[in-house]
């Protein structure tokens, strides 16, 4: 038998035992209190505990020899916390070239630092003193997918705040659903940590199905295997209903009948799927006025963010990801559904000026740190190809009053400002795909995309997707509607115009965009896969 596969079959083997331990104790309102302000006055020694178990003893650590080749020892990370506070003191480690970029986390290039060169690995990240109970997939909307080993200690660890934003929005016990994957997809996590807080969610949609992955039978086999151990142990899991991506009216249906007995629901979801069931509504002639999306999985952008202001839908963003859980959550008070309180008492969050590639744009890159000692992942300065605005402010939300004071927004993927050598317009891209193209030739945001993708001699070609429900007498004006938009957004997209037009850069593709394997539709989708398509 394959190493890996016993090591599957033997963290399945401790799942019923951990699953009894996590559904005996639930968190409550007051509990989940107690516990983010305890953690709120403590988060540089619960910094220093996880550095010195998960690091300092860790010998195989990455971060070790990053901090012995800046000559920190654990004395003196204790003494820079101590000194300069958590947020501090993560800066001097970056200053002190102790960061890890993303490609490096992800195992994609070795970590190369004035000299020191080292080979890495996705597992070499792995917290040492965590306990593995399950895998997820993550998106993979930068790369391939990969695979994250989840803890049902992270997820109680992580519940606190996700009980106190229920309750900023007054959300505790309001009927809902989640349309969210089977194993691999993430489905299941999401569904245990409303487990933990006694929130049952009454339905499971899923547009994953049986057998759709290469590796279905252990998938297949562990959702139902964990569904079983859940309902044994009392946790009222509802069983998965696969609806697909064009089937959304039924969850539509679902929201539509559950706001008229009960006059609120909520369903959790990526941003896209919940796009798709906003304008299944629309298209049934359904109102959800008065429901919640709480979203996350992409950017929450204007053109996304207007469709659900239409619809009377009230948003909750988020922002995270699949290694450590979420990072950001809605404010009730946002400057808009993309303005989101940093979840402090997990994580810290530092910014450092990155230039991107020949282009010469900076942005003000993200670099995410763990303070749960249940973490799966470990992460000391982690760049993660995001950026956006990083601000303390005053809100007077319910979560603030808890200490969560820093607030993120407008975050954005760097790494979809640069694909494969071509440049691309971040944000002024997007508001054409959303807004102006839909606006002009009809249509939602989820009939457009810039697809990028290499032919058989690696060079780059620009696509714009449209699909072909979208009826267009000369697609040569919508071509040129584009290139119009760029020249009257930005001075750089206006020079971008220029070089694609004379070049004949951008062309037409009459085909559905494309979404990710966890159901994902991204404004820009680079294809690094060799194609001949042209």
């Amino acid at each position: 038998m394959a190493a890996d596969t016993w090591s599957y079959l033997s963290m399945f083997a401790r799942f019923p035992f951990a699953l009894r331990k996590f559904a005996r104790h639930p968190l409550t309102i007051e509990r989940a209190r107690e516990i983010v302000r305890e953690r709120m006055a403590n988060r540089g020694e619960m910094f220093l505990q996880v550095a010195e178990h998960g690091i300092y003893g860790n010998e195989a650590s990455p971060y070790l020899k990053l901090l012995r080749r800046a000559g920190c020892q654990l004395g003196d990370l204790r003494a820079l916390v101590r000194g300069k506070g958590l947020e501090g003191a993560l800066s001097s480690l970056r200053d002190a070239d102790v960061y890890i970029l993303f490609d490096e986390l992800k195992g994609r290039k070795p970590i190369i630092r004035n000299g020191l060169s080292l080979e890495v690995k996705p597992a070499d990240f792995d917290n040492p003193n965590a306990r593995r109970h399950f895998t997820v997939q993550t998106g993979g909307s930068t790369g391939l997918p990969s695979l994250v080993s989840q803890d049902l200690d992270y997820m109680a660890a992580k519940a606190p705040m996700h009980m106190l934003l229920l309750d900023a929005y007054g959300l505790l016990d309001v009927p809902t659903s989640h349309r969210s994957h089977i194993m691999p997809g993430t489905g299941l996590r999401f569904l245990l940590e409303r487990a933990y807080m006694a929130q049952w969610s009454e339905h499971w949609y899923s547009s994953l199905g049986w057998r759709d992955h290469r590796e279905w039978p252990k998938y297949d086999a562990a959702t139902l295997y964990i569904l079983a151990c859940a309902r044994l142990n009392g946790l009222r899991i509802p069983f998965p209903e696969i609806v697909r991506l064009d089937e959304s009216i039924v969850v539509a249906r679902w929201m539509s009948e559950t706001l008229e007995r009960h006059g609120r629901c909520m369903l959790a979801g990526n941003v896209s799927h919940a796009l798709r069931v906003a304008l299944a509504a629309t298209k049934a002639g359904l109102s959800l006025r008065g429901a919640t999306f709480r979203i996350g999985g992409e950017p929450l952008t204007p053109g996304k963010s207007r469709v659900f202001e239409d619809a009377g839908i009230q948003v909750i963003g988020g922002y995270g990801m699949v290694e450590v859980s979420n990072i950001g959550v809605g404010c009730p008070n946002g400057i808009d559904a993309g303005d989101l309180h940093l979840a402090m008492d997990t994580i810290a969050l530092t910014t450092r000026p990155h230039t991107i590639g020949f282009t010469g744009t900076t942005v003000n890159a993200f670099q995410v740190t763990t303070l749960s000692p249940y973490s799966s992942k470990l992460m000391l300065n982690v760049q993660v190809d995001d950026y956006g605005v990083v601000e303390e402010r005053t809100c007077g939300c319910a979560l603030e009053a808890f200490g969560y004071s820093t607030h993120l927004r407008d975050i954005r993927s760097y790494s979809k400002l640069v694909g494969e050598g071509v440049t691309l317009i971040g944000n002024e891209m997007v508001e054409i795909l959303e807004t102006v193209l839909p606006r002009r030739f009809g249509g939602s945001p989820l009939d457009y995309q810039i697809l990028e993708e290499e032919d058989e001699q690696h060079l780059t070609r620009i696509f714009l997707l449209v699909s072909p429900r979208v009826r267009i007498d000369d697609e040569s004006k919508v071509i040129e509607a584009l290139h119009e938009a760029l020249r009257d957004s930005s001075a750089a997209a206006g020079a971008a115009s220029a070089v694609w037009k004379d070049a004949g850069s951008i062309r037409i593709r009459r085909a559905d965009p494309v979404w990710t394997a966890r159901g994902k539709m991204m404004p820009l989708h680079i294809d690094r896969s060799v194609s001949s398509r042209g």
